[in-house]
């Protein structure tokens, strides 16, 4: 088995991770992604998909470990696992374009699993979620879109080993310890995006979660592993993606930095985010007259339409995942919340009525392996008895590039958790507290 003086990429990001130091703008990058990731745990807490899973695996009186939004405790293990599972449970946590995963959702409850009952800082969780984010961010870019495109859920495959490689940085462990804790990951790593529009989709972000956690812990115990497993043509990458591309760039700049996070407005899948932007843009246009739209003209990438396959939504999992059931209800009523998919907004006469009006049209990407071109914007056309009206779409509203603002964040925390703006700015604090698990406990939910 190779050892580290091998220099695999494994090791490389090991070594990476170990060294790895805060930087001051690493602050205002991840500052808003974590308050709105707990969040988004919190409004999910109580889904249906949350609950079964809790019911399927938690055995009461085992463990410590807090479930948010509920009385329960477990293992560090599951915590992560079903934390996970209700912050992906209406696609509301955030997503990051390089590796095209959501990595708030696999790295928050993780890390938060593991610092249960440790004196662990704010500074000790940003530095830790940043080398997760950096592993994703730079795995992601190395196998490249690829990797997406054959069908694997990479927030399910790269998210795993990201949050291994988190998990370690906040338990300090030695180059050699991270190494097989990635290894042990990698081994674990999988998830379709076949699965979209079902319950597993959500539990595919919670086993990625619960295999950074007990990857770690096993490593930590002295489990060992094959350290070349990322880039060799019979591991991830050569299995799972490209292989013998260099990991570049680790940390110059930090993904965190030169990527960014989007954060979501709206509860769906963000492929249909350009397109609901758009019908945001249009609406007031024909708001009025409505009755007169003959038909509706959403053009996107084809790989894009492939993620967002139910035309005629019949349930929630599958309206998250539907271009006109999104474009119809922002066209209508200018929003689409949490309540809203609780009402089975896609049912609304109105709703109903706009979604059979919409024709989804699918165009070869322009760029290959490109996530999302700007320069292939998405185009939405509304047919009007009097006149035709039109708009395209580059950055939708949330994305770094067109960033939601403070008071649109604390409005999502307030619906999502509940709680009160204090809190949230309360919350926004977390960089620079003595001990997040004061902070971060299931006492606010």
């Amino acid at each position: 088995m190779p050892g580290l003086g091998f220099k695999s990429v494994t090791a490389q990001f090991a070594e990476f991770a170990v060294s790895a130091r805060l930087t001051s703008k690493m602050v205002d990058a991840a500052r808003w992604a974590v308050v709105d990731g707990f969040a988004v745990i919190l409004a999910g807490a109580s889904s249906e998909v949350a609950v079964r899973v809790a019911d399927g695996l938690v055995v009461d009186g085992q463990g410590i470990v807090p479930i948010y939004g509920s009385s329960r405790q477990t293992s560090p293990g599951l915590a992560a696992l079903i934390n996970a599972v209700a912050g992906h449970a209406y696609d509301l946590d955030d997503w990051e374009a390089a590796a095209n995963t959501h990595p708030t959702v696999v790295l928050l409850p993780a890390l938060l699993a593991v610092s249960h009952n440790r004196q662990v800082s704010g500074q000790q969780l940003l530095i830790a979620y940043a080398v997760g984010f950096e592993l994703i961010a730079r795995l992601g870019e190395a196998v490249t879109l690829d990797h997406y495109n054959r069908g694997f859920h990479s927030t399910a495959t790269i998210g795993s080993i990201g949050c291994a490689a988190a998990v370690a940085k906040l338990l300090d462990l030695d180059v050699q310890t991270t190494a097989n804790a990635l290894s042990i990951a990698a081994t674990q790593a999988s998830g379709f995006t076949l699965q979209f529009g079902t319950n597993v989709k959500p539990l595919q972000a919670g086993f990625a979660a619960r295999t950074g956690v007990e990857s770690t812990l096993l490593a930590k115990a002295g489990i060992t592993a094959n350290t070349d497993i990322i880039e060799n043509e019979r591991g991830f990458a050569g299995l799972f993606g490209i292989a013998g591309r260099p990991m570049t760039n680790l940390g110059d700049p930090w993904g965190l930095i030169e990527h960014g996070i989007a954060l979501k407005p709206w509860p769906t899948c963000s492929y249909a985010h350009r397109l609901m932007t758009a019908a945001i843009e249009l609406r007031p246009k024909v708001i009025d007259r409505l009755h007169s739209i003959v038909s509706i003209e959403a053009t996107l990438p084809d790989f894009h339409k492939q993620i967002l396959p139910f035309d005629q939504p019949t349930k929630t999992e599958e309206a998250l995942f539907s271009v006109p059931a999104c474009i119809a209800k922002v066209l209508s009523d200018g929003d689409l919340n949490l309540e809203d998919l609780a009402a089975k907004f896609w049912e609304k006469p109105p709703v109903q009525k706009l979604i059979q009006l919409i024709n989804v049209n699918k165009e070869p990407a322009k760029i290959a392996n490109l996530n999302v071109d700007p320069e292939q914007p998405d185009r939405l056309r509304i047919v009007m008895e009097q006149d035709v009206i039109e708009t395209t779409c580059a950055f939708p509203l949330g994305a770094p590039s067109n960033p939601i603002s403070e008071a649109q964040l604390a409005k999502k925390f307030i619906d999502c958790s509940g709680l009160s703006r204090a809190d949230f700015d309360r919350f926004l604090e977390w960089p620079i507290c003595d001990n997040v698990s004061e902070l971060f406990t299931t006492d606010v939910a």
